[in-house]
């Protein structure tokens, strides 16, 4: 090391020699190394614990880490979405409050619908109706289905007048005998505990979990649809009457909320909804017709990073819809479109239908005398069916980019530009593509021919 001899070298040296030792050392008043932050790890109670069942695997084993299953590659992969277009905008979301609302009017209905696409294969329909129609108010009825591939889909349900029923304070826990819908937040659970199938479900339900509102200008009067959990994470057990034991799932989970005062099949004449999803992202769309010619229409689209696409409302999003030809594997009754087509100004989806695995008339399990109240004016059926829903995502228009003052460009020079950007907005657009498999749901409130 060289020592500065000069009187000009040794004040230099000093200088340079004070401000690395000043450097080095802690500014006073300035903030102590960051201490890492512990998030509170209290949760709501279930307010029924006395339902849990015994030697079944326990919400602290299966829940932990649940964040991760929306990457895990054991999920249920349909195919890979390529890159989206960066610097998508994040708008601060309303949380949405799944609770009962108890409505009073004889024709007033409620329900929750649950679908669960789990990595074994099984897939799980899943309705809590709450109905007005007949003697009383607040009658509840659970049925589900539990779908193995190349098996019969295996109904479960389970039915009671408001007081065999319970209800948590807070309207958020459902206790059907033995079928039980915990909607506390942050975590979610379906839980059955018949005595031939058994179903654990825990799944996200955060604050931050993707979720919608669908605006009230594409609903009938009086109608609410809310779209409470998009192919949210789930994990948990299922135990069929075939199985010798429960196995352990995971995979993703979808919860719409709706509730109307009025006779829902005055409102509406058929509902179709789709539920999709893969590493990259999450679809859920819905598409309605009523009386007349009245029909709407509405998507979204949640990704990772918590941004959401959702079809614009102004100008309204065009369906086309193909029927399939009669005898071509289709009820003529309650007939399965071939496809849809939907557009707006964010994007356009494709949706086609394969052949349906579920066909249920919901008025099977509706005890006497309500069914034959309900006939008087609906006969219902509900269908599932497979879909391949292709999605692309229109980016936002570029414009060439004006001279800057006092510069002059050509004509040719403008128009290079122009075919630039445009060439880029294609290309954005090929890469913001995607093509998922995922199912249908669809609701007719009455034969075709009553329509």
């Amino acid at each position: 090391m060289m020592i500065a001899r000069t009187p000009r070298g040794r004040v230099t040296f000093a200088l340079v020699l004070s401000f690395l030792v000043t450097a080095s050392a802690p500014h006073a008043g300035a903030p102590a190394p960051e201490a890492e932050f512990v998030a509170p790890t209290s949760e709501i109670g279930s307010p029924n614990a006395q339902f849990r069942a015994p030697n079944t695997v326990e919400a602290s084993d299966v829940v932990n880490n649940l964040a991760p299953l929306a990457v895990t590659p054991s999920l249920p992969v349909i195919s890979n979405l390529p890159p989206l277009p960066p610097k998508r905008a994040i708008a601060p979301r309303p949380v949405l409050d799944p609770a009962a609302r108890l409505l009073r009017d004889d024709d007033a209905s409620e329900s929750w619908t649950i679908f669960l696409e789990l990595d074994s294969g099984h897939r799980v329909t899943q309705r809590f109706l709450l109905t007005n129609v007949g003697p009383g108010e607040h009658s509840a009825v659970a049925v589900g289905h539990l779908v193995e591939k190349g098996r019969v889909p295996y109904r479960y349900e389970n039915g009671r007048r408001r007081k065999r029923w319970t209800l948590s304070e807070d309207r958020l826990f459902f206790d059907v005998a033995a079928s039980h819908l915990d909607l506390h937040r942050p975590r979610g659970e379906l839980r059955i505990t018949k005595d031939d199938i058994e179903i654990l479900q825990f799944f996200d339900f955060a604050p931050s979990t993707p979720s919608a509102r669908i605006p009230s200008d594409q609903l009938p009067a009086n109608y609410h649809v809310e779209v409470l959990a998009i192919g949210t994470p789930t994990r948990g057990t299922i135990r069929a009457p075939w199985m010798d034991a429960p196995i352990e799932t995971q995979g993703r989970a979808w919860l719409v909320h709706t509730w109307t005062d009025h006779d829902e099949a005055a409102l509406i004449d058929r509902r179709v909804e789709f539920f999709s999803a893969d590493q990259e992202s999450a679809f859920y769309g819905i598409h309605l017709t009523g009386p007349g010619d009245w029909e709407s229409a509405w998507r979204i689209h949640a990704f990772p990073d918590s941004s959401i696409i959702e079809s614009s409302i102004n100008p309204k999003a065009r369906w086309t819809e193909t029927q399939r030809e009669a005898g071509n594997g289709s009820n003529r009754s309650y007939p399965t479109p071939q496809g849809f087509e939907f557009a707006d100004a964010k994007g356009v989806v494709d949706i086609s239908l394969a052949g349906d695995w579920l066909r249920f008339d919901p008025l099977e399990v509706i005890p006497q005398p309500f069914r034959w109240i309900i006939a008087q004016r609906s006969q219902p059926q509900e269908v599932w069916a497979d879909a391949r829903i292709g999605v692309s995502i229109s980016p936002t228009p570029e414009s060439p980019p004006l001279p800057s003052s006092g510069e002059t460009k050509s004509v040719s020079q403008i128009t290079e530009a122009s075919n630039d950007s445009r060439a880029h907005r294609e290309l954005e657009e090929e890469t913001a593509g995607s093509s998922m498999t995922g199912v249908a749901f669809i609701t007719f409130q009455n034969p075709t021919r009553r329509r």
